[in-house]
């Protein structure tokens, strides 16, 4: 699974680099104040904790443009997490596969720092919480902080759908080892309103 995910990450990212690199550094408004939009979205991560083997989320987002370029998104998501709980027996330890399904809620803030009337390329942050049925990590807790960022492109293909592709860091719980770091990538379509 752990070179699935990195084979994802390294084509979201050519796939970002390449959208970059043919919309040039001419500046536009593609997105201007008032304006908003809705983002059906799917993610994959792969996680730098041992018991945690993939995190897989799907959802959606509402953005609206406060500036030209520059968004506050709403998010909810349907969460997966792929994990292994750890145990005592009379021989030593064991593992066993213990996911976790959650639903997440998200607050960002997303700016276009690069756009043109094709493409743009974006910078976005944000906090919210994950609400799972089972401890996540499995020493950790079923209610949890969640902190993010991203970096990505949207390319258009219509006046109102543009594609949407980012590399993304998510973190969830404490930050230690009941937390999560995750590494992964975005999918999404933009419809603009």
């Amino acid at each position: 699974m752990d070179a699935l995910l990195k084979k994802l990450m390294l084509v979201l990212a050519a796939v970002c680099l390449t959208l970059a690199a043919t919309a040039g550094w001419v500046m536009a408004q593609n997105f201007s104040a008032g304006s908003f939009n809705f983002e059906p979205r799917f993610s994959a991560y792969g996680t730098t904790n041992a018991r945690v083997n993939s995190i897989m989320t799907y959802g959606g987002a509402f953005n609206y443009y406060v500036f030209d370029n520059f968004a506050v998104e709403a998010e909810g998501m349907g969460v997966y997490v792929d994990q292994n709980k750890r145990f005592e027996t009379a021989l030593g330890y064991g593992n066993k596969s213990d996911p976790a399904n959650g639903i997440g809620a998200n607050f960002n803030l997303r700016w276009h720092f690069v756009a043109t009337s094709q493409a743009t390329m974006f910078a976005g942050a944000g906090f919210g919480g994950l609400w799972a049925d089972a401890k996540t990590p499995y020493n950790g807790f079923e209610n949890n902080l969640t902190e993010n960022g991203e970096i990505g492109a949207t390319y258009s293909l219509t006046q109102q759908l543009s594609l949407k592709g980012s590399v993304k860091y998510l973190h969830i719980g404490q930050f230690n080892n009941q937390g999560i770091n995750a590494f992964g990538g975005t999918l999404g379509l933009n419809v603009s309103f």
